[in-house]
């Protein structure tokens, strides 16, 4: 590729990615895989070339507001990222011009958003036994400083081939997702309720904690994301996660529900920047209502004593202490044990809410 192809060629993905709701990793791919031509040099050019670009959008915008998307890459190319410290601050923290108010501190939490995340795994076992396999396999990786069991990968690997991931001893999670999980504060032989499990992985580390002891239930409303859930259960040899496709009736009642509910993400931003663009005030209200619903029907499951956590990887407002409100509002028969959040600014890992409550 010329350079002229290959800003071309990045225009082209950045249009195609203004111009869908599909999410900018899944159009860069299916571009790549479309185009086997591409040498791996040329393709890791024009990924730090687009994914540059995504990270600058508004700034960009701003800087060169009559421009197109080809345009404003040779300008960026030749003079970098523009200096917009003259802009709105919605410009500077690369924000929908609405989002900022529906954000708690939003002068911390969003220029922290800029950054790109660390690619941080979980170990399912010893932790220095499984960094010193990994890094005789040449991984550069290092213990998180809050999470017990996270690892920073120093650069993206594919990990599938390691002792490690082959053993079930290792999984690709957020140090903040893992740090959720260990304030819910499950035991080992308690009852465990995954109300959206998805792909699983609150439930894996649930059943660390809990020393596959126990029993935890894991449930999705969209069946699908759960087959892999099933797959990394068998590889972590996990047998305490059962699996159901439908709600039950809520006869059986646990120790602890957990919702770890759809949200909007905001918190992942630095992972999934397009992202930033595709939110707006609508469907950020519509998530709050689904949210709400969600949270209603799996109170029904909580033990009396016993324990309800609401889980977002958000960051506004509306889906985190607005949501907890209005539940409580409607079900005094809760209180707040603890409600924290984590995120770029607070602890360095990608954005999460989390409140635990105790049904009386």
């Amino acid at each position: 590729m010329t350079r002229d192809e290959l800003l071309k060629t990045a225009a082209f993905l950045l249009d195609r990615i203004d111009s869908r709701n599909t999410p900018a990793n899944d159009i860069i791919n299916d571009y790549t895989r479309t185009h086997r031509y591409i040498a791996a040099e040329e393709r890791s050019l024009l990924l730090d070339l687009v994914w540059s670009a995504i990270r600058a959008k508004a700034r960009l915008a701003y800087a060169y507001p009559q421009d197109n998307w080809l345009t404003r890459l040779e300008k960026m190319e030749e003079n970098g990222i523009p200096d917009t410290s003259d802009a709105p601050d919605w410009v500077r923290w690369e924000v929908p011009e609405w989002f900022s108010a529906h954000v708690p501190e939003a002068e911390h939490e969003l220029p922290a958003l800029l950054g790109q995340a660390p690619i941080v795994l979980r170990a399912n076992g010893n932790r220095e036994q499984i960094m010193a396999s990994l890094r005789e396999e040449g991984l550069l990786v290092e213990p998180c400083s809050r999470s017990p069991f996270g690892m920073v990968l120093s650069e993206f690997r594919n990990l599938s081939d390691t002792k490690a991931y082959k053993k079930g001893l290792l999984e690709i999670q957020d140090e903040g997702a893992q740090l959720t999980a260990l304030e819910i504060g499950v035991k080992p032989k308690q009852d465990v309720f995954d109300f959206c499990a998805g792909a699983g992985g609150k439930s894996l580390i649930f059943a660390q904690l809990m020393q596959n002891k126990g029993f935890i239930q894991a449930y999705d409303a969209a069946p699908k994301r759960l087959f892999e859930l099933v797959k990394r259960a068998n590889r972590a040899h996990v047998s305490i996660i059962k699996i159901v496709t439908k709600l039950p009736e809520p006869f059986k009642k646990f120790d602890h529900v957990v919702v770890d509910a759809p949200c909007s993400g905001t918190g992942t931003w630095r992972r999934t920047p397009d992202m930033r663009w595709k939110l707006s005030e609508k469907q950020l209200k519509n998530i709050t209502t689904l949210q709400s619903d969600i949270l209603n029907r799996a109170e029904a499951y909580v033990k009396p004593g016993h324990y309800l956590s609401y889980i977002t990887c958000s960051l506004t407002k509306d889906e985190n202490e607005n949501q907890i409100e209005t539940f409580l509002q409607h079900h005094p028969r809760y209180a707040v044990l603890k409600q924290k959040r984590f995120s770029p600014w607070r602890t360095e890992t990608d954005g999460f809410f989390l409140c635990v409550m105790q049904k009386r």
